[in-house]
């Protein structure tokens, strides 16, 4: 289960700096429906990953959840960034909706980058793989989770399942151990793969980011948001650079190109 106590310390701390006392005291007041409705949303957008999975099993890795609820708590971590008070739960995405969001992308993988923001045990950059993307990286704050991440990739690298193994067309596969604010963009054509890592603040200053690359270094970028809430869904369809081409309601996720 989440510190709790751990959580709520620097967001009230957070918002004594940032609101003053009497905005802290009215929130501070709908704090606890506030975490209780965050929890809840986290599990909805992730409904059917909890508990040992299939994925895990049949390749021999570790990328799902450290509670029995399906999700790793970043209260529990030991997290050097300040940001990770912005960061949401670590937990897995489906390799059903993965799939689905990937294939409906209209590329040639072998042109692209793929980057995962917030990539954790690294289950995405696993099945990102089985796509022949010119490379892969993930960039996870969490040195505990980034360095599962590692083993994963060493594991299933050399020993892919048996039933049904990982059928390899990108090799160069890596993660890093780095705030994601800090991660330079890179300059070829990219897809950006964001799970829902992560606030409001953090993602306004990631997509300003984004639109400052765009504007040095003009070329092709798609962006996958899954799982987004309606306010960051309004967030990302007000980037300048970014038009929206798809919104899939039924697995939940929009895509996004740069004009």
């Amino acid at each position: 289960m989440p510190r709790i106590l751990r959580s709520i310390v620097p967001r009230i701390k957070e918002s004594l700096r940032e609101r003053g006392l009497l905005s802290t005291l009215y929130r501070g007041a709908l704090l606890p429906r506030y975490l209780l409705r965050e929890y809840g949303r986290a599990r909805d957008a992730n409904a059917g990953s909890a508990g040992y999975s299939e994925f895990d099993q049949e390749h021999g890795v570790d990328t799902d959840g450290d509670c029995g609820d399906g999700w790793t708590y970043l209260s529990d971590l030991e997290i050097p960034s300040s940001n990770w008070i912005h960061g949401n739960d670590y937990a897995p995405i489906e390799p059903a909706r993965f799939h689905a969001i990937l294939t409906s992308l209209p590329i040639k993988y072998e042109d692209f980058v793929f980057v995962d923001f917030g990539s954790g045990k690294g289950r995405a950059l696993l099945m990102a793989a089985e796509f022949p993307f010119k490379r892969i990286v993930g960039v996870e704050f969490s040195p505990e989770l980034h360095a599962v991440a590692q083993a994963n990739l060493a594991v299933a690298l050399t020993n892919p399942g048996k039933d049904r193994p990982i059928k390899w067309k990108c090799t160069s596969v890596e993660s890093l151990c780095m705030d994601f604010l800090d991660f330079e963009l890179p300059p070829e054509r990219s897809v950006l793969f964001f799970f829902d890592p992560c606030g409001e603040s953090v993602l306004s200053k990631m997509l300003a980011r984004i639109e400052q690359s765009l504007q040095a270094r003009p070329r092709d970028l798609y962006l996958i948001y899954v799982a987004p809430t309606d306010s960051k869904e309004r967030m990302l369809d007000s980037t300048c650079p970014l038009t929206k081409l798809e919104r899939n309601v039924e697995r939940n996720f929009c895509i996004y190109r740069a004009d």
